[in-house]
């Protein structure tokens, strides 16, 4: 039933699962999140890639089920962050082990999102030089990937930290820097994995900045 797998992968994913069937039932779980996730439907994505993780349990240690567990946990981390916060303790939890297992894995680009994720739960906390210290490890990996878009990414998150941290010509530098790298065609998409535009956020962070520093005149033009 071709129809059924693309349109409800989650009932395959059941079946399996009834069934004993747990190592073609973890991909359908899989893809049960994500169709979640891209429909805002995010209790059902949790369940969905919960579901994935716990059956992966029941399967010998191999580094296949290890970046298979990767995935998965990377993937749940977004929508707990949109329905429980995000310096929810599931949220600390959830991209913690992430982080081990991509030390497991070895160099991995789901790395970023795992210590975005992170960034993002210190500095909800408040914990700003935690912050700070993972924002760095985002630009240094952004540069090293060579991708615009991650790039821009890392230098908004690190703005943040620095807004907040009352280095307002810092912040405003890296503003600047993610709205002169992000490209609307090619990057709106990302707004799925971090739950909101890059491009929008710079934007918005950047007129903090310059009101900040009294350039008024500036901060309307980029609001």
């Amino acid at each position: 039933f071709p129809d059924t797998t693309e349109t409800q992968p989650e009932l395959l994913a059941h079946h399996y699962t009834e069934a004993g069937l747990a190592e073609p039932a973890i991909p359908y779980w899989q893809r049960a999140g994500q169709k979640a996730v891209e429909r805002s439907a995010n209790v059902e994505a949790i369940s969905h890639f919960t579901r994935g993780i716990e059956l992966l349990k029941t399967l010998p240690d191999t580094p296949e089920r290890t970046q298979q567990e990767l995935t998965l946990q990377t993937a749940l981390g977004m929508p707990l962050v949109l329905t429980k916060g995000h310096a929810a303790p599931e949220v600390a939890a959830t991209y913690t082990r992430a982080r081990e297992l991509c030390r497991q894995v070895g160099e991995t680009p789901q790395l970023f999102l795992v210590l975005l994720g992170l960034r993002r739960f210190y500095f909800m906390r408040g914990e700003l030089q935690t912050a700070r210290e993972l924002g760095q490890q985002l630009l240094t990996l952004a540069q090293n990937l060579q991708d615009s878009g991650l790039l821009a990414r890392a230098h908004m998150m690190q703005g943040e930290v620095l807004y907040y941290l009352g280095e307002f010509v810092q912040a405003r530098e890296h503003f600047e820097q993610g709205i002169a790298l992000y490209d609307p065609q090619q990057h709106r998409s990302d707004a799925f994995l971090y739950g909101n535009d890059t491009g929008v956020g710079c934007l918005a962070l950047v007129a903090q900045a310059l009101s900040s520093l009294g350039y008024w005149d500036q901060a309307l033009k980029r609001s």
